[in-house]
Order: structure tokens, then C-alpha cells, then sequence
């Protein structure tokens, strides 16, 4: 039987473009996040008073972003690596043995988001301590599997700690892209082989489990779906899936819709129905080059810097192929900041605010690579800020997806659509008669358009309390709802590059 996903898909009548909500559940939501690897160093080189904005920027729960979930990036030591910044430090001394006050950079806003309130921290590992690897550095080498009982104390040990200062682990990722050692060393890395990964991740949860721990492990955050596919039937099944509390992968092969659906379905077959998680992208151009203006363009892995709501809603469409076809129940970025702008501010002060093909498109705030010799503390909120609080406001933890209908990402509509409940009668893949407690709506192309949605005639859907927009001139802005019509529908008028939110309880 073909597949028919579970989300959007467009109706053409007589030029009118529509969507229907229907009362079928889907998957929960446990997140919407991004990580403080590594400008956590650049940083705390900044003043007092930056490094705060910084943080209510992403952490604030109700002025700022809103980050659902903090990843904190617990360092190998930066042993054998290249690049200063990407040297985390490690509060590891020998078996047993600690300073807590390694990686004062990087706690900082772990701290932070602790008491900001945000409400899944993830800890997240690079590379192991150097005592741990097979070439004694922080990168290029493999996991020693004599090690791993020793690994897994350090990895209980620093979460214990973090616990009795207050801040509490709610997961932890021992192994980062353990498909690649990064042996070019411009960053930490560590191989762990297919082989040593169920030890890891039910040693860990024991251990944890143990200590009186509610930490949960996620795992193997594999790099791209032909690694994710060839990996997991070796270390992956129900019972290691019973240590385990999210399956998680990052895209860096930019696989097409339909084979997300069809690996990560997979994936949680194997591991007897945990979660998929989406954990990591960044860095992407259009494939083919004619399509290089095409906000909805299949990508490709690609420097380029771009700060516009073209590479806004490129990682919308990410995201929603993510929640509607992958199903996963967790969706982070990379990086929450970045340095890589392409350009020299010092030279042009207004050369971030374009396209630079020598940048990267990894972070959502970005700040000047020369501070330290310029003294520009000035920072750069790209498109992607404004579009990614969409989901962290309209998608909070433990809403789950509604299914809209019909769906395709193969049409030729240039619209895309999410609902979402947040009640608690309602559960996952059921029904739910309400009307949804928030759609995510955006309309990805470069004219001005229109969309109308209904229910299914099930349930009725009710006048919107609030809609906010971000679109080339507005970050996200509270606009005017559209008005409930006399036949229970409503029309969402949309200028060119535009995302939505609409709430409704």
C-alpha cells in the first residue's frame, strides 16, 4: 500500500488553497531547541551585561525565544583540536576525581537556562576524556571498550553534581555523530562503533537508574539516514530501547520527505516504539542551483550565510517535514550562536545583514568573528530567531500533533501547515474533538497568497485568541486574526515569505 502521511497537503478549487483539520492524533511533542556549542567561549569574553541579553534572548520563557531545550555540551578537554573556541574543557581530572570549575564558559548558560525554567537540558558528549579514547585525544579517535564502565561513571558523576547544585539533566546523549571520529580535528569527536552502543546506553541508564537518577538516555544521534540505517539493526532493539528515552538522528543528508518516513517508522519499530528524535541541522543550500530562490528547494550540506526569511523557511520546512513525515517528537537546531558570517564587519558594518556565500547558516544569532580586536559587541538575530519561535511558542511540551489533510510534499502548493493540541484529554495517535490549541501556518513562496481551514465536521473550530507573523518585514509580530466566517472556516491572508502562528485557547 502507498504511503499516505499524516499532515498537509494542498486542495485546488478554483485557485482557493485549503486545508482540513481533522480530529486524528499523532505524535507528542517533547521539544524545540538548540545547543550552546561553542560560542559559549567567545562569549564569556563578552561584557557582563551582553552575556545576560544573550540569555533572555534564547532562554526567556515568555519575552525571549523560549528555548524548550537547552543542549549543554559536556567537553572531552580539547586535547588534539585545531580550533580554539571548539575546545571544551572537561571537569574531568582522572577516574573519580573532578574540578568543578572546568568549562566556566560553557556552565555559565547551563546555569542560565536552568533558571530561566527551561524545561528539557540536555547533556550532550563530543568526545570522552582523553584517558577514554583510542588515540588519547579529543578527537579522531574511537571509543575504548574497556573504558566504557569508566565512561559511564564520569558521564553519572557530572550529573549527579549538576543535580546537587540544582540544575537537573532531564536527558543525556552520550555519543554525538559516533558514526565519525572527525579526524580533521577541527573539532571534538569520537567513534563509537555500532557494536559498543547498546553497552553504553543500558550501562548508562543502569547506572543513572542507580544513582537515583531520572536523567534519561537518548541515542545514537547518527549523522544522516544511511548511517541511521545501516547502524541501528546492530545495536538497537526493544529491550535496549527500554534504556532509552528518545531514538535520535540529525539530517545531514537532507533526505527527502518520504524517506524520513519510511527510516524513522522503521527506527521505531526496531527499538519496540521509542520516540524519534531530530536533534541537529544546520548548514544548507538548494541542491540545484536554479532552485537557489525557493524557499521549499530540496537541500544539500553548503556554507552560505543567509539571514533572510529564505533561510528562515527552509528550516521551517525542515521542521515540519520532521513532525509530519519523520513523526519525531523532538526537534533541535545546531548551534544557538554563530560567528560565521562571511564577511568583515570592521570593513562593511552592514555586511550581515545580506547573503555571503563564505558564512554558514548555523546559528540563529550571530556576532562579529573580530570582537576581540574590534570591541563589536553588536549582535545579529537572524530570520531563523523569529521563525523557530513559531514552534517554541505554538508547540510547548506535551502538545501533540493534529493531522490536517489532505497532505503531500510533492504538490505544487507553496503552503504548510501544523495544529496542535494542548489539552489534557487528549492523547496521542487517538482522537481529539476540540479545536487545536495552536496551527503553524506558512506560506513559502514569493507572493502574496491566501489559505482557508476548516474542520472535518467533527468539531468546530472557534475564534483565534492571538496570531503572530514573521515575514521580510516583521519579527514575530502580533497581527490581526482572521475573523471565524459564518460557515466555521477561517482565512489566513499571508504576504509573500511568511510564517504564522495561530492560538486558539
Amino acid at each position: 500500500m502507498a504511503f499516505q502521511p499524516l499532515g498537509f497537503v494542498f486542495l485546488f478549487l478554483l485557485g482557493v488553497q485549503g486545508v482540513q483539520i481533522t480530529t486524528t492524533t499523532r505524535q507528542t511533542i517533547y521539544g524545540v531547541g538548540a545547543s550552546g556549542a561553542w560560542w559559549v567561549n567567545d562569549l564569556a569574553l563578552y561584557p557582563n551585561d551582553v552575556r545576560q541579553n544573550i540569555s533572555d534572548l534564547l532562554l526567556n520563557q515568555t519575552a525571549g525565544l523560549g528555548l524548550t531545550d537547552y543542549r549543554y555540551n559536556l567537553g572531552g578537554g580539547g586535547v588534539g583540536v585545531t580550533t580554539w573556541d571548539r575546545a571544551a574543557e572537561t571537569p574531568y581530572v582522572s577516574d573519580g576525581v573532578y574540578n568543578w570549575s572546568a568549562d566556566a564558559a560553557g556552565t555559565y548558560y547551563l546555569k542560565e537556562a536552568a533558571q530561566q525554567g527551561v524545561p528539557v537540558l540536555t547533556l550532550f558528549v563530543n568526545s570522552a576524556p582523553t584517558t577514554m579514547t583510542s588515540n588519547n585525544q579529543s578527537c579522531g579517535g574511537d571509543l575504548v571498550t574497556d573504558r566504557i564502565p569508566a565512561y559511564v561513571q564520569y558521564l553519572t558523576d557530572v550529573i549527579s553534581h549538576w543535580k546537587s547544585e540544582g540544575v537537573e539533566f532531564t536527558h543525556v546523549s552520550p555519543m554525538n555523530e559516533p558514526d565519525d571520529s572527525f579526524s580533521s580535528c577541527g573539532q571534538e569527536g569520537m567513534q563509537v562503533v555500532p557494536q559498543q552502543r547498546a553497552e553504553v546506553v543500558t550501562t548508562l541508564a543502569a547506572s543513572l537508574k542507580a544513582a537515583g537518577l531520572s536523567t534519561q538516555v537518548i541515542a545514537d544521534e547518527s549523522s544522516e539516514t544511511s548511517n541511521y540505517v545501516s547502524d541501528e539493526p546492530v545495536w538497537l532493539n526493544a529491550t535496549v530501547g527500554e534504556s532509552l528515552g528518545g531514538n535520535c538522528h540529525h539530517l545531514y543528508d537532507f533526505a527527502n520527505a518520504t524517506t524520513q518516513q519510511e527510516v524513522f517508522e522503521y527506527g521505531r519499530n526496531l527499538s519496540g516504539g521509542v520516540p524519534t528524535w531530530f536533534t541537529e541541522i544546520c548548514c544548507y543550500n538548494a541542491a540545484d542551483s536554479s532552485e537557489a530562490d525557493d524557499p521549499l528547494a530540496a537541500l544539500t550540506y553548503s556554507s552560505q550565510y543567509d539571514p533572510t526569511m529564505l533561510s528562515g523557511l527552509r528550516m521551517a520546512h525542515l521542521v515540519w517535514q520532521s513532525f509530519t513525515y519523520a513523526e519525531d517528537s523532538h526537534w533541535d537546531w545546531w548551534t544557538a550562536l554563530s560567528n560565521e558570517i562571511g564577511c568583515t564587519l570592521s570593513e562593511n558594518s552592514t555586511c550581515w545583514d545580506g547573503i555571503q556565500s563564505d558564512g554558514w547558516d548555523d546559528g540563529l544569532i550571530y556576532y562579529d568573528p573580530d570582537y576581540n580586536s574590534t570591541q563589536n559587541y553588536d549582535i545579529k538575530l537572524a530570520k531563523r530567531y523569529y521563525v523557530l519561535k513559531h514552534f517554541t511558542k505554538g508547540v510547548p511540551i506535551g502538545s501533540i500533533r493534529r493531522a490536517v489533510t489532505p497532505d503531500s510534499d510533492t504538490d505544487d502548493g507553496a503552503w504548510r501547515v501544523l495544529a496542535f493540541d494542548y489539552d489534557a484529554s487528549c492523547e496521542q495517535y487517538s482522537t481529539c474533538d476540540y479545536t487545536p490549541y495552536s496551527v503553524v501556518a506558512m506560506n513559502a513562496q514569493w507572493n502574496a497568497s491566501s489559505i482557508t481551514l476548516t474542520s472535518d465536521g467533527t468539531f468546530n473550530l472557534t475564534q483565534p485568541t492571538a496570531m503572530y507573523r514573521t515575514s521580510v518585514t516583521e519579527d514575530y509580530a502580533e497581527v490581526q486574526a482572521p475573523a471565524l466566517s459564518a460557515n466555521g472556516s477561517l482565512v489566513i491572508d499571508a504576504p509573500e515569505m511568511s510564517i504564522f502562528t495561530l492560538f486558539f485557547q
